[in-house]
């Protein structure tokens, strides 16, 4: 089974960390060595002043069908390949209007000759109501294959899995997916943090999104004013409780992701926006 993740990109994260891993096992090429990062993660994010209120307010669309984002993700100075959050379309489910989310993470050429990565994810994500209908896996690391698939019935308020087992949900419960679209659309006091139901791995708990400050950003695709958010997660594996998460949305209606930093024990990751395509 999965180790819970409370958010997609740190999904995104894992599987390419798993290729930079694999790349400097025994028998294989070496990897080269990541330059030592000595700035504390987020540190150079402005926070309010003490007593100061600033609060980003609800978007009320931050996304449309149509929306892509490509990321290059780096271990270090090293690229390992690339990432992908997409909103392909609306389409119906159970009667009601729903998003398609999709995330997509591949390893470049270089990686995949040691630990090949191709994994996706989809959710099907209630658009009026803002809560999970379907999560679904399909996870190629290596020689690893994984498909699987979560249904959530919120009139018996259970997630049901492909084996059917089903555990208890709470109300407008969240998917380690749909999680990060849910919280493009809240407001975000700086300073404070917002929570929110989610599930993963047969478990459903309440996920903590602080709001550290403001700060600007250049990337590949532009130079952008933003937010920085640190989901606090419950993560498994490589990450343990040691790594941090830190995501830097833009300050505007858009709330689109455009850096995402993470220190473990391996090293330091980025995922940089390298271009994008909004929605129509």
């Amino acid at each position: 089974m999965v180790p819970a993740r409370a958010s997609v990109l740190h999904f995104l994260l894992a599987a390419l960390l798993a290729a930079a891993a694999g790349a400097s096992a025994p028998g294989s090429d070496s990897l080269p060595a990541a330059a030592p990062d000595t700035v504390e993660l987020g540190s150079t994010v402005v926070s309010p002043a003490p007593g100061q209120r600033d609060v980003l307010l609800a978007a009320r669309e931050p996304f449309r069908p149509g929306e892509s984002l490509r990321f290059s993700v780096q271990y270090g100075p090293v690229k390992a390949g690339s990432a992908y959050l997409e909103v392909p379309e609306i389409r119906d489910w159970n009667g009601r209007p729903a998003y398609s989310l999709v995330a997509r993470a591949e390893s470049n050429s270089f990686f995949s000759r040691f630990y090949k990565v191709r994994n996706r994810i989809e959710s099907v994500w209630d658009k009026g109501g803002h809560f999970s209908w379907r999560y679904a896996e399909n996870r190629r690391e290596g020689k690893f294959r994984e498909q699987s698939e979560i249904i959530f019935d919120h009139e018996r308020h259970e997630a049901r899995y492909a084996n059917g087992r089903t555990f208890p949900i709470p109300p407008r419960v969240q998917d380690a997916l749909s999680a990060f679209y849910f919280t493009r659309f809240q407001a975000l006091p700086l300073g404070g943090s917002i929570v929110f139901d989610y599930h993963a791995s047969r478990k459903s708990q309440p996920l903590e999104v602080k709001v550290l400050g403001r700060e600007r950003v250049e990337t590949p695709a532009g130079t952008f004013n933003c937010v920085a958010i640190e989901p606090i997660l419950k993560a498994g594996g490589i990450f343990k409780n040691k790594g941090r998460l830190v995501i830097w949305l833009t300050d505007d209606e858009r709330r689109m992701p455009v850096l995402m930093k993470s220190k473990v024990a391996i090293g330091s990751i980025s995922v940089v926006l390298q271009d994008f395509r909004s929605g129509a």
